[in-house]
């Protein structure tokens, strides 16, 4: 009897064993931390080579331990500041930047660098120089004739006299050395030409008549040479030519420079100074400002001059 009794409590125990004892509460799980986005503005960006590009992390406020990063360092780089991406293209091809923030999965903001575009430059197709000689048609006005005059007191008239009639003064740039589109060059003025302008307007009698008026009015001459210095026509138009050119020619300068052409662009040096003017590439023309030249005491070259310069065919 006693022997079943032992078998009983036995099998009891290892009953109540399997059975755990007493029933317990589980314990509660831990919930799982909620994982963050990283929300941008842009996920893809196109940028040139030396630009800039900014991309916001719109949510950075519930982000921390936020870090940038590129894939390839030769294609492009990154920098952030707060909440702005700052990509800058460095050379043409494709990477990616990283963007990481604790608690938060990785995203990628893919980027394509490209070269900028050069600018095509067409260059007119200009032969320069296409002569030897420009000329400048320079009509002298009455202030510089007056200078000529001698400026003396009466000749006022004289001078506007003079500027009326509108005679041309040749300024001509010479070009030399035509190789490898550079070479030498010399400008001046064609003071003998000038003068016989000048003779051939006086020669005209209303035109000689009209200055005779002028002489007589200026207060210089008696009336009673009036008959005496229309009758010396010839003579008096010969002696104003000389004192007119000689005045021009005693003032009368060479200037040597030195000039290249790119294509485009005339250039001359002087005195280690330059001066760049355009071609027209129509009618082969340029522009040349006195104030280049320097040249004091000359009645020609004083005051602002601009000379429009043309081949002379």
């Amino acid at each position: 009897m006693k022997k079943k009794f032992g078998l009983f409590a036995l099998c009891l125990s290892l009953m109540l064993a399997a059975c755990g004892g007493p029933a317990t509460e589980p314990e509660p799980e831990e919930p799982d931390e909620e994982e963050i986005s990283i929300e941008l503005s842009d996920k893809k960006v196109n940028i040139e080579a030396g630009e800039e590009v900014e991309v916001e992390i719109e949510n950075f406020d519930d982000l921390s331990k936020v870090k940038v990063k590129v894939e390839d360092e030769d294609i492009a780089e990154c920098d952030i500041d707060d909440e702005i991406i700052t990509i800058t293209g460095i050379s043409e091809g494709k990477t990616k930047v990283i963007v990481s923030a604790k608690g938060a999965e990785e995203v990628r903001i893919t980027v394509k660098v490209t070269e900028p575009e050069v600018p095509v430059v067409i260059v007119p197709d200009i032969k320069f120089p296409e002569t030897p000689n420009y000329v400048y048609h320079f009509v002298p006005d009455e202030d510089i004739w007056f200078t000529l005059l001698g400026e003396e007191e009466g000749t006022d008239d004289i001078a506007e006299f003079f500027g009326n009639l509108q005679l041309s003064l040749d300024i001509y740039i010479e070009f030399g050395n035509t190789t490898d589109n550079s070479g030498d060059a010399v400008m001046y003025y064609d003071a003998t030409g000038f003068g016989k302008a000048l003779t051939d307007a006086l020669s005209d009698d209303d035109t000689y008549l009209e200055l005779v008026d002028i002489l007589m009015e200026s207060g210089n001459f008696d009336d009673s040479m009036y008959d005496q210095i229309v009758a010396m026509k010839d003579d008096y138009i010969s002696l104003l030519n000389e004192e007119i050119t000689g005045e021009l020619e005693n003032s009368e300068e060479m200037i040597y420079m030195n000039w290249s052409f790119d294509g485009t662009y005339l250039t001359f040096e002087k005195d280690y100074d330059t001066y760049s003017v355009p071609v027209d590439e129509y009618t082969g023309s340029f522009t040349l400002s006195n104030s280049f030249f320097d040249i004091p005491d000359n009645p020609i070259f004083a005051g602002g001059l601009d000379m429009t310069f043309y081949p002379e065919y």
